[in-house]
């Protein structure tokens, strides 16, 4: 037997594809709008294609993330897509999930982690140059988000705001792994 061997990004671009015929979809680099364009289709055409079978009967979409986050406008349209969703969305971790796709994760309808996955909160950042009208503006917009992200955190979990504040107050970036997150409601089952 002869094995040949695949450039990385062929390879990947296979398994990723074989992967969506499974409905999994694989979320494991950073959220921009290349790869969350990508997921949100994905799960608009599993739901489209699950119409006329009652949501009980239809089969889970499975989200299998490892990122540590990236664009929060544009993990917020996964996030959207995640909670519209008709057909369930499970969220399964093994490596990491930090920043915004902690939200994307905590949008599930079930969160699956394995014993050593590592979760990550923050306050968001952006950055901003220019006039003080033009940095206050972008002041005013991150403070937006920031509750719109804390939202999701403390709807979805038992995390409370008080905690998300003092995360932020202190400029921490907040880590705990998959007991401590199946403690918090963020992880629903740790896998063993």
């Amino acid at each position: 037997m002869i094995l040949e061997f695949e450039k990385p990004s062929m390879l990947f671009d296979k398994i990723y594809i074989e992967g969506l015929k499974n409905r999994r979809i694989i979320l494991n680099q950073e959220i921009d709008s290349s790869i969350i364009e990508v997921a949100c289709l994905a799960i608009r055409q599993f739901n489209d294609e699950d119409k006329d079978i009652p949501v009980e009967e239809r089969k889970t979409i499975e989200l299998y993330i490892s990122s540590a986050g990236g664009s929060v406008y544009d993990g917020f349209s996964l996030v959207n897509e995640i909670i519209t969703s008709k057909t369930k969305v499970r969220a399964v971790c093994s490596g990491y999930c930090m920043s915004m796709a902690v939200a994307i994760y905590a949008s599930a309808h079930e969160r699956v982690a394995l014993p050593y996955t590592n979760f990550m909160i923050h306050e968001i950042s952006a950055g901003a140059m220019g006039r003080n009208i033009e940095i206050e503006r972008v002041t005013k917009e991150n403070k937006r988000l920031q509750k719109m992200y804390d939202e999701i955190i403390t709807s979805r979990t038992r995390i409370e705001q008080k905690k998300l504040d003092s995360v932020k107050k202190n400029s921490l970036d907040w880590f705990f792994g998959a007991e401590e997150a199946l403690q918090f409601g963020l992880v629903t089952e740790v896998i063993r």
